[in-house]
C-alpha cells in the first residue's frame, strides 16, 4: 500500500487550499473557463479541443495551477453546455450529451424545457462534486487498482456497454444490434488504429474517416427537422405537449427518483472516466440504459422520463472530473483533452504520478479545490441563466428549424475543416429519417461509432499479448 497519508498529510491539503482560497486571478480565470465552457458546448462543432488550443499558449505564461485550472474549466463547462442544444434544440454539442437528449428534448418540447435545463444543471453539479470528493479520498486505491487494469479489462468495459445499449436501449434487441453493427461498419474508414493503414477509403474521399461531428449534427440536428416535417404533430402538441402527458411524466419521473438516478450514475460516471474507453459517452449511455431497466415505468422512456435525464447527465459530469485521476496519478490521459492537459502539465513543470499529492501537494490538491470551485461556479451559472436557454424553447418551430439547419451545416464545416462536413451531415439527417422510419434508434450507433477505434485496439492488444 503507497503510504500516502504520514502525520504531515494535512500540510499539502491545506497548501493547496490557501493557494485556490488566496487567488483571486485563479477565481476569474476558472469563471472565464466555465463560461468559455458552456459557450463551447453549445456550438455545434466548436468542442472544448478547439477552445483550449486557442487558449494553450497562456500556459506558457501562466503559473501551472491557473493555467491547467482554466483549462480544466472549458472541459466541464462544456460538459454541461452541450446539454443546452440537446434539450432545447434536439443537437448534441457534445459526444456525452447525445444521452440526455433522448429525455431533454422530448421534455422541452412538452413545455418543461426550464424544469430539464434546472434538473440537469443540478445533476451535473452532483456527478462533479462526487467525482472530486472520490478522487480526493480514494487517491491511493485508485493507482493501485488502474495499475491492473489492462487491455483486456478496457475492451470488457466497453463490449459490456455496447451490450446494454443493445439489450435496453429504445427500438428492441435486434434493432439496436443492427444500429451497433453499422456503427462500427463506420468507424473502419480512413486510418487503421493499430497499423497506421489505409483502409475503405472510397479513393481518397473518406481519408480520414467519417466525421464525428457531421454525423452528430446530421442523425440529431438535421435527423430532428426531417423527422418534424414529415410527421408534423397535432397543432395542440406542437411545442407544448399535452396536459395528459405532462402530468404522466411528472408522475413518472418524480424527483425523488431523479435524485437516486443521479446519484447511480455519478457512482457509474467515476468508475468509466478512470479508464481510457470513450468514459463520458459509455457513462452515459449506460446509465440511460440502468435507469430504463430499473424504473417502473420503462415505457415513459424516450418521452421525457426525468431519471433518465439527470442520471446520463450526472454520469458524464462524473466521468469528466474522474478522468483527471489516471491523468494526474499515472500520467495516462484518457481522452484526447487530458492528452493536451498532459502536455500542459509538462510545460509547467508538474511531473504526473503515485508521489504528485505529496511532492507537489500544493498543486495537486490545489487543482482538486478549484475543481470544486468550477462546479460550484457552473451550478450558479446554470441555474441563473435557465431562464434564458429555456425561452429559445417558446420560439415557433417554423422559426426554429431553419435556425437549427444552418447551425448544423456551420458546425459541421467547421469540424471536418472542409466541404465534406456538410455533405457527411446532409447524408446522415437523410439516412436518420429513414432509420426513425423504421422505428430504429440511432443512438446506439453513436456509440459503437465513438467506441469502435478503442474496441479493434484492445482486441489487437489482447491478440498480441497472447490472452487469446
Amino acid at each position: 500500500m503507497i503510504e500516502w497519508f504520514p502525520s504531515d498529510a494535512m500540510h499539502p491539503v491545506l497548501e493547496g487550499l490557501f493557494a485556490v482560497g488566496g487567488d483571486p486571478l485563479l477565481w476569474l480565470l476558472v469563471l472565464a473557463g466555465v463560461l468559455l465552457g458552456m459557450i463551447v458546448g453549445v456550438l455545434p462543432g466548436f468542442g472544448p479541443p478547439a477552445a483550449m488550443a486557442l487558449l494553450f499558449p497562456l500556459t506558457y505564461v501562466m503559473p501551472p495551477l491557473p493555467g491547467i485550472a482554466m483549462l480544466a474549466g472549458i472541459f466541464y463547462g462544456a460538459k454541461y453546455g452541450g446539454a443546452v442544444t440537446s434539450i432545447l434544440l434536439g443537437i448534441p454539442g457534445e459526444t456525452d450529451a447525445v444521452a440526455t437528449l433522448l429525455e431533454g428534448h422530448p421534455l422541452a418540447r412538452a413545455g418543461r424545457a426550464r424544469q430539464a435545463l434546472a434538473a440537469a444543471t443540478l445533476a451535473s453539479f452532483c456527478g462533479g462534486m462526487a467525482a472530486i470528493f472520490m478522487m480526493a479520498a480514494l487517491a491511493p486505491v485508485l493507482t493501485e487498482a488502474a495499475l491492473y487494469l489492462g487491455p483486456a479489462g478496457r475492451f470488457t468495459l466497453m463490449l459490456t456497454a455496447l451490450a446494454l445499449v443493445a439489450l435496453l436501449g429504445p427500438g428492441g434487441f435486434h434493432r439496436n444490434a443492427v444500429m451497433v453493427f453499422l456503427g462500427l461498419v463506420l468507424a473502419l474508414p480512413g486510418m487503421d488504429p493499430v497499423h497506421g493503414t489505409e483502409r475503405m477509403t472510397l479513393g481518397g474521399h473518406l481519408w480520414g474517416g467519417v466525421e464525428l461531428t457531421s454525423m452528430l449534427l446530421g442523425l440529431f440536428g438535421i435527423g430532428d427537422i426531417l423527422d418534424s416535417l414529415l410527421r408534423p404533430p397535432p397543432k395542440n402538441t406542437e411545442r407544448g405537449g399535452s396536459e395528459a402527458e405532462r402530468d404522466a411524466s411528472v408522475e413518472r419521473g418524480s424527483g425523488l427518483n431523479a435524485f437516486f438516478a443521479a446519484l447511480r450514475g455519478s457512482l457509474l460516471g467515476f468508475a468509466a472516466g478512470l479508464v481510457p474507453c470513450g468514459a463520458g459517452v459509455t457513462a452515459s449511455f449506460a446509465s440511460h440504459a440502468l435507469e430504463k431497466k430499473l424504473s417502473r415505468y420503462p415505457e415513459s422512456f424516450g418521452k421525457g422520463a426525468w431519471a433518465g435525464l439527470t442520471g446520463p447527465e450526472a454520469s458524464n459530469n462524473a466521468a469528466a472530473v474522474a478522468s483527471f485521476a489516471p491523468l494526474l496519478l499515472l500520467g495516462l490521459p484518457t481522452n484526447p483533452i487530458m492528452a493536451a492537459l498532459l502536455g500542459a502539465l509538462t510545460i509547467g513543470g508538474i511531473v504526473p504520478g503515485p508521489r504528485l499529492p505529496l511532492e507537489q501537494g500544493e498543486f495537486y490538491w490545489g487543482l482538486i479545490f478549484s475543481l470544486a470551485l468550477g462546479n460550484i461556479l457552473l451550478l450558479a451559472l446554470g441555474l441563473g441563466l435557465s431562464r434564458v436557454w429555456a425561452a429559445l424553447a417558446l420560439l415557433p418551430w417554423r422559426l426554429v428549424w431553419p435556425c437549427v439547419l444552418m447551425l448544423c451545416l456551420i458546425g459541421s464545416l467547421m469540424g471536418a475543416g472542409g466541404m465534406e462536413g456538410p455533405v457527411q451531415c446532409v447524408f446522415f439527417g437523410i439516412l436518420s429519417a429513414l432509420l426513425r422510419r423504421g422505428g430504429f434508434s440511432p443512438a446506439p450507433l453513436v456509440l459503437a461509432f465513438v467506441l469502435g477505434p478503442r474496441l479493434e485496439s484492445g482486441l489487437v492488444q489482447m491478440i498480441s499479448g497472447g490472452l487469446f
